[in-house]
């Protein structure tokens, strides 16, 4: 998997730090950082990975950025949960951004298929 955010995307204000914010510690922007990638891999791992430049794209990288910094803020506010493997439930909204990114990403995909498909044809014709 691919990550593409930092905590500068939003995390750290989800948080309730200001970006530019020096005062935390090496500790914590560490685990902000780890909590991030894990949440990236989550979401990429439930919707996909197939699609070259999807979650850099200009209508969804905003929906992408928004999931990961919750999940990762909620990895961040309850440590325990990645730790000890207690289960902590992905939220209602969460749950709905990435249902709402996978339907995106399944048209992508039929959009990226028909290509290969017609390209094929194409070739065979010739």
């Amino acid at each position: 998997m691919t990550t593409y955010l930092k905590i500068t995307d939003g995390l750290k204000r989800s948080l309730g730090y200001l970006d530019e914010d020096d005062s935390l510690d090496e500790c914590l922007k560490n685990r902000m950082s780890n909590a991030l990638i894990a949440a990236e891999n989550y979401v990429q791992g439930a919707i996909g990975a197939g699609v070259q430049d999807f979650y850099t794209s200009e209508e969804n990288k905003p929906l992408y950025t928004m999931v990961c910094n919750a999940l990762a803020a909620s990895y961040v506010q309850n440590p325990v949960s990645i730790t000890s493997g207690a289960v902590v439930t992905v939220d209602a909204v969460t749950n709905a951004i990435i249902g709402q990114l996978r339907g995106r990403y399944a048209k992508e995909l039929e959009d990226q298929n028909g290509k290969d498909t017609e390209s094929e044809q194409t070739k065979s014709e010739n």
